[in-house]
């Protein structure tokens, strides 16, 4: 049973933590609008069950597109994810809101 869903705002934490789960890659980054689509700099965490993890200071209100890039090669949306958009070249953004807290 999975214990965790992507993405999660951790509004006590101030944080937003993404996870993939994914057993045969090497590496694997997170890019988005939020960070210039930056490839390496969001390196995500792998525990032992193959779930890999990364934490992000709670972004601005507002509506992200982000993929994971694996093994600095292929692009990947957010499967956990319900909502995403077209991203111009024949596969999908993972879109993220981020709404002001009331």
């Amino acid at each position: 049973m999975k214990t965790f869903h992507s993405p999660h705002i951790n509004k006590r934490k101030k944080t937003i933590e993404f996870y993939i789960q994914n057993d045969k890659a090497r590496q694997i980054s997170l890019a988005g609008s939020f960070n210039n689509w930056a490839q390496d700099v969001l390196l995500m965490k792998q525990d032992k069950n193959g779930v890999w993890k990364i934490e992000i200071p709670l972004l601005p209100e507002g509506r992200y597109h982000y993929k994971f890039f694996l093994d600095d090669k292929m692009w990947m949306e957010d499967i956990d994810n319900p909502y995403r958009e077209p991203d111009g070249l024949s596969g999908f953004n993972s879109v993220l809101f981020v709404e002001q807290n009331v």
